[in-house]
């Protein structure tokens, strides 16, 4: 840009300068009366003239289609002349002008019309149509205003699509809008390109098809090229996301194309849609380009599956599925994707990416497992157990308490990224969910196969498999940082919140059966409840009533402990008290990861688990 500032003051100067010029000369002539003559030694003019013209800023710009409104701030020096009894008077006054433009524009300027002359008033605001955008041509785009832009598009171009869940037929709203898709060429010879669209008429570079020899051919304006490889090694989802990404850069992008067209007198071609788009990071500085492809890969999904129909698509398939009271989450949420993959015309990446948008925080799972990274987050509770058995660091920091297991993550035990409801249910917050990586710890995969001669769970662990399986591995090295997070935390905080009242409660002095009635005694809990939520009877309620000189068994305190969801320091200290304490054979190991990995669930969640390894459940088959 030079001696510009940026890129509307180029225009204004290149462009605008004159009709601009002429405008206020216009007004200045006919309104003599109203310019601010406090200053000026000529009071009352019968002339004036515009000596010089400056542009000091530009405000409220706007985009409306082929449409570039905006109100220039401008300087004027003038001269007034006056006759009176002694002669011809004069002087040069400064006074400030807002002039409103509109100017229509394609591949050339089309019109330019003056809206509005008046002196300039600090403060005051002038209202104007379209999509604000930057002093370089570039829309004003939030976050917040994402589906808000999206439905805007669509009421225009489909409003059929914001009533109810539908396959929004993109390639049939390219044509209406005067749009053409040229399918068949290789935009680049390393397929770093999906598509690009052209907003000037001329000649494209293209690559022959399997000589990869480039080639030129000819294309208008408003010409969509979509790379043969969106096709033949991508999917149809892709495709059509290729094509609302480039829809949306002609419907919000072409003004800032048209008028580098008109500037620079060179062909634009704008916004092209690469397979990795890399972003600056937080703090640094974006380029004009990155804005729009930002936005662009932004709004096209939002298109392609708009907000409202898409959540009521979601709801219709949760509930054909069960979903809130299958056991088999992760391949529900799995199905459920496809489906709307399927439905929309989109990837099962863009699905649950969507999904996830939308308040379905939980597709982050299948999102996750699906990754092409080594690394993953979710693991599976078979996989969560076989982990805490045979890794001693593992199970050493799950018994820490640094970490929940919820929802098939091991995340770090805080309330900015675990939350609990009223019925005792956990589950990851918003922040959790958006920051899986910051605050979970990560797995990597290894291959098992069950040995006969393995002593610690022989096939179990494989659920009788006799084929060789993938399984999750504990990496310590590979979370060290998530690890060093969870521990400053601790640092900053009390015990658990739930468990610290309880933990005040317990003394040296007092025998198991006495604390844990002083704790269902902190809970308000009744016989009825304690029976309900531990599967005990009612006679070991009444032993810890009447604090019976007796000792629980083992187990009978881990039903307990599940069934008031005790954290494992509170049950270790029971079973201290009643001359318990784990040991590393199997079944032991199972009974831990009942407190360890079940926080918030119940009896009934511990015992299928249990059953599931061929170990006896908890409850009332036990003698206390």
């Amino acid at each position: 840009m030079g001696k510009y500032r940026d890129e509307i003051e180029h225009f204004i100067y290149e462009i605008c300068y004159q009709p601009i010029w002429a405008a206020i000369s216009e007004y200045v002539s006919q309104h003599l009366s109203l310019l601010d003559l406090t200053y000026s030694r000529v009071k009352y003019p019968d002339s004036a003239y515009v000596e010089d013209m400056l542009l000091e800023f530009t405000k409220n710009i706007r985009i409306d289609e082929d449409t570039l409104s905006f109100d220039a701030v401008v300087s004027c020096t003038m001269n007034l002349t006056e006759d009176n009894y002694r002669g011809t008077a004069s002087c040069d006054l400064s006074q400030w002008f807002l002039v409103s433009c509109e100017a229509v524009i394609e591949d050339k300027l089309k019109a330019l019309n003056i809206t509005n002359v008046q002196q300039y008033t600090p403060g005051l605001r002038t209202q104007s149509d379209g999509q604000p955008v930057s002093k370089n041509i570039v829309p004003i785009l939030y976050k917040k205003d994402l589906e808000a832009e999206a439905s805007a598009f669509l009421e225009k171009y489909c409003p059929e699509a914001l009533e109810t869940p539908m396959p929004v037929p993109i390639a049939e709203i390219a044509k209406t809008m005067g749009l053409e898709v040229v399918e068949g060429h290789r935009i680049t010879d390393d397929f770093s390109i999906f598509g690009e669209i052209y907003f000037s008429p001329g000649r494209a570079e293209v690559y022959d098809l399997f000589q990869c020899s480039m080639q030129e051919i000819d294309v208008r304006r408003g010409t969509i090229l979509i790379d043969a490889y969106t096709y033949w090694e991508r999917n149809l989802g892709c495709v059509k996301n290729t094509i609302a990404h480039e829809v949306y850069h002609w419907h919000k992008h072409r003004m800032y194309a048209a008028i580098r067209y008109i500037l620079y007198g060179k062909d634009y071609v704008a916004c092209r849609c690469p397979s990795n788009m890399v972003y600056p990071d937080k703090d640094a500085e974006w380029t004009d380009e990155q804005r729009m492809e930002w936005q662009a890969n932004s709004i096209a999904p939002r298109i392609l599956m708009p907000l409202r129909p898409f959540q009521m698509k979601v709801d219709e398939l949760y509930k054909k599925y069960d979903y809130q009271n299958t056991p088999l989450k992760i391949a529900v949420l799995t199905c459920i994707a496809d489906d709307l993959a399927k439905f929309y015309g989109v990837s099962r990446q863009s699905a649950l990416i969507r999904m996830m948008e939308t308040g379905y925080k939980e597709a982050a799972s299948v999102y996750n497992y699906d990754s092409d990274s080594p690394f993953h987050n979710y693991v599976s509770q078979s996989d969560a157990f076989y982990a805490y058995c045979t890794d001693s660091e593992f199970r050493k920091l799950v018994d820490s308490g640094l970490f929940r297991y919820v929802t098939g993550y091991f995340v770090i035990d805080d309330e900015q990224f675990v939350s609990k409801d009223e019925n005792g249910t956990y589950a990851l917050t918003d922040y959790a969910w958006s920051h899986l990586s910051e605050c979970t710890l990560q797995f990597s995969w290894q291959t098992v196969r069950p040995s006969p001669t393995e002593k610690r769970f022989p096939n179990v662990i494989l659920h009788r498999a006799n084929d060789d399986r993938k399984v999750s591995k504990y990496d310590a090295g590979q979370n060290s940082s998530v690890i060093k997070m969870s521990e400053e935390l601790r640092q900053k905080r009390e015990e658990f919140e739930r468990q610290n009242a309880i933990r005040q409660i317990a003394t040296p002095k007092k025998t198991c059966w006495e604390l844990i009635f002083e704790i269902l005694q902190a809970r308000g809990m009744s016989k009825s409840h304690f029976c309900s939520v531990t599967g005990l009877g009612e006679e070991v309620y009444r032993k810890a009533q009447k604090n019976i000189d007796t000792r629980p068994n083992m187990r009978t305190i881990i039903a307990i402990a599940r069934g008031l969801d005790l954290d494992i320091g509170m049950t270790e200290k029971l079973m201290q008290l009643a001359g318990h304490a784990f040991d590393e054979s199997d079944e032991h190991q199972a009974l831990r990861f009942c407190i360890t990995g079940f926080p918030g669930g119940t009896i009934e969640d511990a015992n299928e688990f249990l059953e599931s390894y061929d170990f006896k459940p908890l409850g009332t088959q036990e003698r206390c």
